[in-house]
């Protein structure tokens, strides 16, 4: 049986404020985004930048913290994946084109034990409905327009998630790093299990559960 047990969510990060997110209205989702679209194109609009996510070098971390029978203090349950994918086309406003977005692949998280991985994708995440967590990105605020070629800020990253089939804006504090060709983006949010529609973890040899969810994202893309 797992001995602890980061149950989360993933939700991709990912993932970032640790203030409470807001209700959003249903935003297109990556699988329903049109080849087509803005994001995907080989063309794009004047002063906009196209990101690819490179996925070896991207990283989301779940962390829960528990308490677990037969051990005697609480601590951290963290899973983590490397599974991104997603495309994104900052336009020289600042918002993003129609269909940039990232995805990670629930079923791909993994902790130190892989018996709470399982029960974890199969109770609390349900990954055979909800394989995915998706981020639909909105806006990049606190930068230089076009991005520059090099350079280190602190901007605030817009955006719906959506976990569990439930979608909710966020709006993310980010460290955003540009070099060489790429641009990588760090940050952390938090939020409730019901906030997500998934119940608090509960488990015979689960003491307790704290609701309270963190999800941090080091996300790389390559200009594309």
């Amino acid at each position: 049986m797992p001995s602890r047990f980061a149950l989360a969510v993933a939700s991709i990060a990912a993932l970032v404020s640790c203030a409470a997110p807001q209700t959003a209205p249903p935003t297109p989702t990556i699988s329903s985004t049109p080849a087509t679209s803005a994001a995907s194109s080989t063309a794009l609009p004047a002063g906009a930048q196209r990101f690819v996510i490179v996925a070896e070098r991207s990283l989301a971390t779940i962390r829960v913290r528990e308490q677990v029978a037969a051990i005697p203090a609480p601590g951290d349950a963290a899973l983590t994946t490397r599974a991104f994918s997603g495309t994104a086309v900052l336009l020289s406003d600042g918002t993003f084109a129609s269909g940039s977005a990232f995805a990670a692949d629930l079923d791909t998280l993994k902790s130190n034990e892989s018996l709470r991985d399982e029960w974890i994708k199969f109770n609390t995440l349900d990954t055979r409905v909800y394989p995915r967590a998706e981020f639909t990105l909105a806006r990049l605020g606190g930068v230089p327009l076009p991005l520059a070629a090099q350079g280190e800020w602190a901007a605030t990253l817009e955006g719906t998630m959506k976990i569990h089939g439930v979608e909710r804006v966020l709006s993310w504090p980010v460290q955003v790093t540009r070099s060489a060709g790429e641009v990588r983006v760090r940050g952390a949010t938090a939020f409730k299990f019901g906030d997500y529609g998934m119940a608090v973890p509960a488990n015979r040899l689960i003491l307790s559960v704290v609701d309270d969810v963190r999800l941090e994202i080091d996300l790389v893309a390559r200009d594309g």
